[in-house]
């Protein structure tokens, strides 16, 4: 490697772990204070840098939360990875399980990636392109878990995992937001999951 080459090297690897410390602070803010909070300012603040250094980096607020929400879409990936020699069934409760765990845990990530007006949701973003890509993954399992003729029922297997993705989301939704009618939230998504289960079976 030149002299030259390795210089660039070095640049580019200080850059990276600069633009990582700063997508860290803002997942701090975003974690601990909510998206309304995470500002350049607050983002600059929390990794000690000049609101300059945020921007010379991301560009821009909107920018700055496309890349937080890609980062925060890669977390629900790794957090609902399974092992695929699972069963079918256990494989899709598994992961079933695993994205409400994520929610739970962080749900102002969780906000981020599916809020309403959010970067998943601005067509040809990179945030939409990653979330799409996820869905693709819904689908198959979806396909590994329902025969042939039982999809049948459906225009399409996307159909049905937007189905099945519209009934983990709303029960996720709810619990979130405190406002489900009955006590042991944990078995009614479980038994959530044998209705889906079911009902895409038959």
């Amino acid at each position: 490697m030149s002299a030259g080459a390795a210089s660039e090297s070095r640049h580019r690897t200080a850059s990276d772990q600069v633009q990582a410390a700063l997508l860290e602070a803002a997942q701090t803010v975003l974690d601990r204070e909510g998206l309304a909070k995470v500002t350049v300012r607050a983002v600059a603040r929390e990794a000690g840098v000049a609101p300059m250094g945020v921007y010379s980096r991301f560009g821009s607020k909107e920018d700055l939360l496309l890349a937080l929400a890609v980062r925060a879409l890669d977390d629900l990936w790794a957090a609902v990875a399974v092992d695929r020699s699972l069963e079918a069934e256990e494989r899709f409760r598994q992961v079933c399980l695993a994205y409400r765990r994520f929610a739970l845990a962080h749900p102002q990530r969780y906000a981020l990636i599916f809020g309403g007006g959010g970067p998943v949701a601005q067509t040809g973003s990179a945030a939409s392109v990653y979330g799409h890509a996820a869905f693709e993954v819904l689908i198959e399992l979806v396909e590994d878990l329902v025969d042939r003729d039982a999809l049948k029922k459906f225009t399409s297997s996307a159909e049905a995992a937007q189905l099945v993705w519209t009934a983990v989301h709303g029960a996720v939704h709810l619990e979130l937001g405190g406002i489900g009618q009955v006590s042991g939230s944990h078995d009614i998504y479980e038994r959530l999951l044998d209705l889906v289960i079911r009902g895409l079976r038959q």
